[in-house]
Parts: C-alpha cells; sequence; structure tokens
C-alpha cells in the first residue's frame, strides 16, 4: 500500500491526521487535528479504516472538505462573481 503522509497544509491551514488504534477490533478511526495560528480544531470519529494509511488520507481528505465548507470563499458568493 502507497505511503500516506499524516501531515498537510490546504488554504493556509494545518493538518494533522491522527488516526487512534481501535486494539479490540483492529482497527484505526481516523480523527485529524486543523489548525490556523490561533485557530485549532480537533476530530476525532470520521470513520473507522483497516489500514493506518487509509486512516490518515480520511482525515485530511475530511479536514479539506471542513475547510472548503466553512472557511472557503467560493467565487459564486462573492459580490464580484
Amino acid at each position: 500500500m502507497k505511503r500516506v503522509n499524516r501531515f498537510a497544509e490546504y488554504e493556509g491551514w494545518k493538518i494533522e491526521a491522527s488516526p487512534t488504534i481501535l486494539s479490540d477490533q483492529r482497527l484505526f478511526r481516523s480523527g485529524v487535528v486543523i489548525s490556523r495560528g490561533e485557530q485549532r480544531f480537533i476530530f476525532t470519529d470520521l470513520g473507522n479504516r483497516v489500514y493506518r494509511a487509509q486512516a490518515y488520507q480520511r482525515g485530511i481528505e475530511w479536514a479539506r472538505t471542513w475547510i472548503d465548507n466553512n472557511y472557503r470563499i467560493s467565487v459564486r458568493n462573492s459580490p464580484h462573481g
């Protein structure tokens, strides 16, 4: 399986995927820390994955979508768009 980095930057935000091992189920629960300056958001239950790399990838993808939905200004919502 391709190695996935647990850190990413997106739209000025730092993303750190932080999966939790569920030893009783042999799964990885996806989680992520999203930060920019003094702002910091922690999400801990983004679904379970069989492999750690999948959990990293899920966290980073989820964080990008969350940033887009909550902080990214779209062109169509702009007064000039």
